[in-house]
């Protein structure tokens, strides 16, 4: 994501994680300490706002994911980085055959198996390529919301799509959100805005192409793609009173919210973090 980054507050930390050893440890960390969509979202502003956040996230998934060309309720699907487990109720509500919940640390693996006993839930880590291999199951759908942006190294991120090639049904569909840059590819700590065309090359380069990229915030998320740093900052000021208060993020989401839904709905693109379906070809 953009400004939901702790570290820089120019890039957004979400449902998701950064692969290998020292992420994996910040995230322990992290999700131990704020359990909950705050925790694994825009950790700055809120549960309350964060709420809204996850609204919009699932609002834009279900409007492009459900009108995919496949049956539910005969689709296996891969979760990567599931969290809280927002993202499997999601496909839950879908009605999918079967669910295998992932992620990084074991901290969320251990609240996930308490809060779905029938979901399989695993430990993986999507770029590590050895453990890809010891799946033993192939998928229809791969989902991994605000995860791939986490994977900082190169070399981690072309393995992380090598995966998700490997694990993918011939035809099956990789749906993942990104920043999708325009311009260069900005670089913080824990996480990385790679520009389209560089993502668009990597996919490729694994046989997964982009069948649709749409909005998945325009307003409620920083402008990373933007040729100015002014609405960067003005993005900041007007964020500012809710980050000094966050109760006040139960106001600006239940006003910002229904306008977001229709912004992600009437464009094509956005300045903020976008949904990618893929399809393994």
């Amino acid at each position: 994501m953009n400004d939901q980054g702790v570290r820089t507050g120019e890039l957004p930390v979400s449902d998701g994680h950064v692969c290998g050893g020292s992420a994996a440890n910040y995230w322990e960390k992290r999700l131990s300490e704020k359990w909950g969509l705050h925790g694994v979202g825009h950790v700055s502003y809120g549960r309350a706002y964060n709420k809204y956040l996850y609204h919009v996230r699932r609002g834009v998934f279900l409007r492009h994911t459900g009108c995919l060309p496949i049956r539910f309720r005969d689709a296996t699907v891969l979760d990567v980085g599931s969290g809280t487990g927002f993202w499997v109720e999601v496909w839950k509500s879908l009605g999918v055959r079967s669910i295998t919940a992932s992620d990084i640390t074991s901290f969320a693996v251990e609240n996930l198996r308490v809060a779905h006993p029938g979901i399989k839930t695993i430990q993986f880590d999507i770029s590590d390529s050895r453990k890809a291999e010891d799946m033993g199951e192939k998928y229809d759908l791969i989902s991994a919301i605000d995860v791939m942006f986490h994977i900082i190294s190169d070399r981690d991120f072309d393995r992380a799509l090598a995966n998700v090639a490997q694990l993918l049904k011939p035809s099956g569909f990789f749906i993942f959100s990104d920043n999708f840059v325009h311009k260069a590819t900005a670089r913080s700590s824990h996480q990385v805005s790679r520009t389209l065309a560089e993502v668009t090359r990597e996919l490729a380069c694994h046989r997964l192409r982009i069948l649709k990229r749409v909005p998945m915030f325009v307003l409620m998320n920083t402008p990373v793609d933007t040729g100015s740093s002014f609405p960067k900052i003005l993005w900041r000021v007007l964020m500012a009173p809710v980050k000094v208060l966050p109760p006040l993020g139960e106001i600006y989401g239940a006003l910002l919210s229904p306008l977001e839904l229709l912004l992600t709905k009437l464009l094509h693109e956005s300045p903020s973090t976008e949904l990618a379906i893929c399809q393994k070809v």
